[in-house]
């Protein structure tokens, strides 16, 4: 077979070096990444090609199998790199890249034209699945702009309307209890109207603050946690092997709810890649566990995250969920947000607390018997 032919291999091997290096390392803002994972990213390439000389090879693996792939394969990249956009532009690029120094160079007549179909195919299927992403990061940015203006808004009506209302009951006070009140009625009727155009000028921020629930519309179908679970999870498993993390993993086969199986895997990679980062914090640690278990409990389904790292801290555990509210030193404070967001929308709660040699993160949903749709 000619995938198996050390010349093409070997070309192949350098090809995905080389690509990762120049392609990727030319960007400013990967290039830390690149510095840190540049093995992990060349293997993970080299892999993606061999399956698709084997798919050249092997006329039995079908084109919706291909396509299959590299849609997970996007996913993957997704979960490292978290610019969808730059992966766009450089996915023709890969694909050129490939055509022109391994396809033409060891393919010829029919094995040539099922070459150059499968890698179209590949790179069509990776790039429309990275579109998608571009997409919905979009659309989840348009979410969380309101969300944090809503935020802020609450929060700001909030602080003002107290010592509003004080100041409206002392200058009733000051009025009725003025010897004189006619000399000063236009002062008060002037303070007065101002202190109505300041709680009218509240409201519209209210309106705001109301609109904090405002998410994306996205039709609700029949999920199965179990099946969102292990692909959220299968995402990381070079993570995994790169930090030394053993994961312990328990999911029940029955756990099926209607919901959106994006917000929800959304909201387990999310939670993972913390259980991660954790563990990066502690890079001597030896023994680093994952346990991840998915049963049913009093009808619910019930997720429980559980990694035996450094514990959270109880001062952060009232503000964890909060908007742009990190304990990462580089963190954005939204992943948690969006995270509750997102379970809140399919009539769940989250939580986290902390253990004595870790941090639980607990996820309850509802088991829907009925279709609903998202709001």
């Amino acid at each position: 077979m000619l995938s198996t032919d050390r010349s093409c291999r070997e070309q192949l091997c350098s090809f995905a070096n080389k690509y990762v290096c120049e392609v990727l390392g030319s960007s400013q803002n990967l290039q830390h990444m690149i510095e840190e994972r540049k093995d992990e990213l060349v293997e993970g390439l080299q892999q993606a090609f061999l399956f698709l000389l084997e798919a050249i090879e092997d006329e039995q693996i079908s084109m919706e199998t291909i396509a299959s792939f590299a849609q997970r394969y996007a996913e993957h990249w997704i979960i490292y790199v978290h610019d969808a956009e730059r992966l766009i532009r450089d996915s023709t690029e890969l694909g050129n890249r490939f055509r022109h120094e391994i396809i033409y160079p060891f393919f010829q007549g029919e094995k040539q034209e099922r070459a150059l179909e499968i890698t179209n195919l590949f790179v069509d299927e990776f790039t429309i699945r990275l579109f998608r992403e571009k997409q919905w990061e979009l659309e989840r940015l348009e979410v969380e702009k309101f969300n944090a203006i809503g935020n802020m808004a609450a929060g700001m009506a909030h602080e003002l309307r107290n010592p509003i209302t004080s100041i409206k009951g002392f200058l009733q006070l000051i009025y009725e209890m003025h010897p004189h009140p006619e000399q000063i009625r236009s002062y008060y009727n002037i303070i007065e109207d101002e202190v109505k155009r300041l709680d009218y000028i509240l409201d519209r921020f209210l309106s705001l603050s109301r609109r904090k629930n405002l998410s994306m519309i996205r039709k609700f179908e029949e999920v199965n946690i179990r099946n969102v679970l292990e692909k959220s999870i299968s995402l990381f498993e070079f993570e995994f092997i790169r930090l030394g993390i053993e994961p312990i993993i328990t999911l029940t086969p029955d756990a099926n709810m209607l919901g959106n199986s994006k917000e929800l895997e959304q909201t387990f990679i999310n939670i993972i890649k913390n259980a991660c980062e954790e563990f990066q914090q502690v890079p001597d640690q030896k023994e680093k566990v994952l346990k991840i278990t998915c049963q049913m409990v009093d009808g619910k389904i019930s997720i429980i995250f559980f990694n035996n790292g450094n514990p959270i801290e109880h001062k952060d555990l009232k503000k964890i969920f909060n908007p742009f509210y990190s304990t990462k030193e580089n963190g954005t404070g939204l992943g948690l947000a969006i995270c509750k967001q997102i379970i809140e929308a399919h009539g769940g709660k989250i939580n986290i607390f902390p253990e004595p040699n870790g941090t639980v993160v607990e996820v309850k949903l509802p088991k829907h018997t009925k279709e609903r749709s998202a709001t």
